[in-house]
C-alpha cells in the first residue's frame, strides 16, 4: 500500500486517525503535540481536508512514525472501542409547579454544561 493510495482515501484515514487517538486515550492536543502536527493541520487530517499530496505524505509519515505503524495498518485500522453515537438521557416530571433552581444550583449547572461543551469538542 502506498501513501498515494491512503491519500485517495483521506477521509477513511481520517476517521482512522480518530479512532487511533480515542483508542490510545490521547487527546488532540496530546497526540498533535507528539506527532509535531500542528492542532490545526490534524484537525484537517481527521476530516480528510488536507488538499496538497506533499503535506498529507509528510504528516501521514509523522503519525505512522510514532505510532510504529505502516501505511496498510492505518488504512485497515479496526477501532478496539465503538462510541456511542446516541446520548441517552432521563427526564423527570417530579419538579414541583414554578420551581427555579437557586443561583448556587444554576451556578454548578453552568459549569456542568460547559464541560460537556468541552467534552463535544474533543469527542466528536
Amino acid at each position: 500500500m502506498s501513501t498515494k493510495s491512503l491519500f485517495e482515501n483521506r477521509k477513511l484515514i481520517g476517521q482512522n486517525i480518530l479512532n487511533i487517538i480515542n483508542d490510545k486515550g490521547y487527546t488532540k492536543y496530546s497526540f498533535a503535540r507528539l506527532t509535531d502536527i500542528s492542532r490545526p493541520t490534524l484537525d484537517k487530517l481527521i476530516k480528510g481536508k488536507v488538499d496538497s499530496f506533499a503535506t498529507f505524505k509528510t504528516h501521514i509519515q509523522k503519525i505512522l512514525e510514532s505510532e510504529d505503524m505502516n501505511e496498510e495498518q492505518l488504512n485497515n485500522y479496526v477501532p478496539k472501542y465503538k462510541m456511542k453515537k446516541e446520548l441517552v438521557f432521563a427526564l423527570s416530571d417530579n419538579a414541583p409547579e414554578n420551581h427555579a433552581l437557586n443561583s448556587r444550583a444554576q451556578e454548578m449547572f453552568g459549569i456542568l454544561d460547559d464541560i460537556v461543551h468541552i467534552c463535544e469538542l474533543y469527542y466528536n
